[in-house]
């Protein structure tokens, strides 16, 4: 193992926290009750200025590769990028993202805040909220520490909650390469080689 190569960050313990404040308060995410239908109820700020633009909620175009993933918007606007195509939702509407569709979202107003409510599938609430913790946890650290997220880290967080980023060229060659590129770069360089975990105590109550 070679972990001394690997890029730590100070981490900031959250695990204990609902609503987890990030990007110095512009942004939070609170995960709700067992029993409610929705994982998590996330609140992004304007889409103005880059700072608002690269919080630590936003993901990168990505998409699930055993997963179902449900969005209701419950104010503002939020645009979906849902294989290659532009959506905007509204307050009160819902979409659906199937598994392995590449899709992304963002706060589409530059004046309002958005807020949204989503789950995947039910069964793997548990690995989902360890896995939202864990990545936004650590971007948010990154940012405060001024330093690049380690990609081994990301993909081994990927691999574990089944996300694969979307890799440019086509779909028949580039999701392979996606799944190929979390176990190699995540599962073997992240963790076997570089000593990364999949979850942090910090972060997340369980270690998985």
């Amino acid at each position: 193992m070679l972990s001394f190569l690997a890029k730590r960050v100070p981490r900031t313990v959250t695990a204990n926290q609902n609503p987890v404040i990030f990007d110095g308060g512009r942004s939070r995410i609170e995960f709700k009750a067992p029993t409610d239908r929705y994982l998590v109820v996330n609140r992004w700020p304007p889409n103005s200025g880059e700072a608002n633009r690269n919080i630590a909620l936003r993901p990168p175009l990505h998409w699930h590769r055993h997963q179902t993933e449900t969005f209701h918007v419950l104010q503002g606007t939020a645009e979906f990028l849902y294989n290659g195509q532009k959506i905007l939702k509204n307050a009160g509407d819902l979409i659906t993202i199937p598994a392995k569709a590449i899709h992304t979202f963002r706060n589409y107003s530059e004046s309002e805040e958005l807020v949204i409510e989503f789950v995947l599938e039910p069964q793997w609430r548990e690995r989902d909220e360890a896995f939202f913790r864990n990545v936004q946890s650590y971007r948010d650290d990154c940012r405060k520490a001024g330093v690049p997220r380690s990609l081994p880290q990301v993909l081994l967080f990927n691999w574990v909650g089944g996300v694969v980023l979307a890799l440019p060229g086509p779909a028949i060659v580039a999701k392979p390469l996606g799944i190929l590129l979390n176990f190699f770069g995540g599962l073997v360089l992240g963790k076997y080689i570089l000593g990364y975990k999949s979850s942090y105590p910090e972060y997340y109550k369980v270690l998985i």
